[in-house]
């Protein structure tokens, strides 16, 4: 009782730690903070870091930002697409500005996003916000493998080193690189950017082919999805990414995808991917077939990919499927 106490006394409002050491937490550790604060704790780590800095912020002023439920993020969306929980869509609606060209270019569409205490950052709520504005407000909409592809192209063009937080300038090279400088017109060319990295555009001054230019976005989003220091990506965050490229990219379509996160959703105790297991997925969707014809557990294929075509192999889909 006495353990208890203390941590209640530790874990408040007051003390929530800042920003940069919420990012640093592991992810039960953020969950046993919103346990103790009272409010909702699902999402992956960047939905649970937001929830946190948001209870920190507001604490001065009295004012819960969690009456109507805290606006979730387009990791979170995707992540809960199956219905885990709900919010509606006017909620989110009443968070995010009404849409519209800007005039005065770049700079003034990132004024829109820009935190208040810094108006050369868009910080993890800004980028929420810019992120509903691009679905339309249509919930939906922003939990497809497409629209979370479109942000992490965005983050790409826009020179991010962490999802969602940008800086005016690479904002505004980004910007200025896609020839967009709205919400509508990135709208209205979302499926021709998205050819960019799916291999339908090359960038020449960038790379020499389509293939060379998917593999460098494929690689930079690892990297932007790996916390600080680390050598590896937690794995709700893999799972939205590799929806995201991999059923999301026109053209990069991976047979294993759906299985694959299904293999993972299943290993519970599995909590992070390190680089080789990206990039081994990469390469076994090209060389393996649904059949798996082409794989042979001699060849030196990650452990978890033979662990994956294992425990495919006794899945009644699959063997309705391949063993009929």
């Amino acid at each position: 009782p006495g353990r208890d106490s203390d941590r209640e006394m530790k874990r408040s409002r007051e003390t929530v730690p800042a920003l940069p050491a919420l990012k640093k937490m592991k992810v039960s550790e953020l969950k046993d903070w919103c346990i103790d604060l009272g409010v909702k704790k699902q999402g992956v780590k960047a939905d649970l870091v937001a929830i946190l800095d948001a209870a920190r912020s507001t604490t001065s002023s009295g004012a819960s930002p969690f009456h109507q439920g805290p606006p979730r993020t387009p990791v979170q969306q995707v992540a809960t697409a199956g219905g885990q929980h709900k919010t509606s869509p006017s909620a989110y609606r009443s968070l995010v500005p009404t849409p519209q060209a800007k005039k005065g270019g770049a700079a003034a569409f990132f004024a829109s996003y820009a935190t208040e205490s810094d108006p050369k950052v868009i910080d993890l709520g800004g980028f929420v916000k810019l992120g509903l504005d691009l679905a339309g407000g249509d919930e939906e909409r922003s939990m497809t493998p497409q629209h979370t592809a479109l942000l992490f192209y965005l983050c790409w063009k826009m020179k991010a080193k962490s999802f969602g937080e940008l800086t005016l300038e690479g904002f505004t090279a980004g910007c200025d690189a896609i020839k967009c400088h709205s919400v509508q017109e990135i709208r209205d060319k979302a499926a021709a950017l998205l050819l960019e990295v799916s291999g339908g555009k090359v960038d020449p001054s960038r790379m020499g082919s389509a293939e060379q230019t998917f593999q460098a976005f494929h690689s930079f989003v690892y990297d932007m999805l790996r916390p600080e220091g680390k050598k590896y990506i937690e794995k709700e965050m893999a799972m939205l990414a590799l929806q995201a490229i991999f059923l999301g990219l026109e053209g990069r379509e991976s047979r294993h995808t759906e299985l694959f996160v299904k293999f993972l959703t299943a290993r519970e105790k599995l909590e992070i991917l390190n680089n080789d297991q990206w990039k081994g997925f990469l390469q076994f969707s090209r060389d393996v077939d649904v059949a798996f014809s082409g794989y042979s557990d001699a060849d030196p294929w990650p452990s978890l990919l033979d662990d994956f075509v294992t425990w495919a192999k006794e899945q009644k889909e699959w063997k309705d499927v391949h063993e009929a």
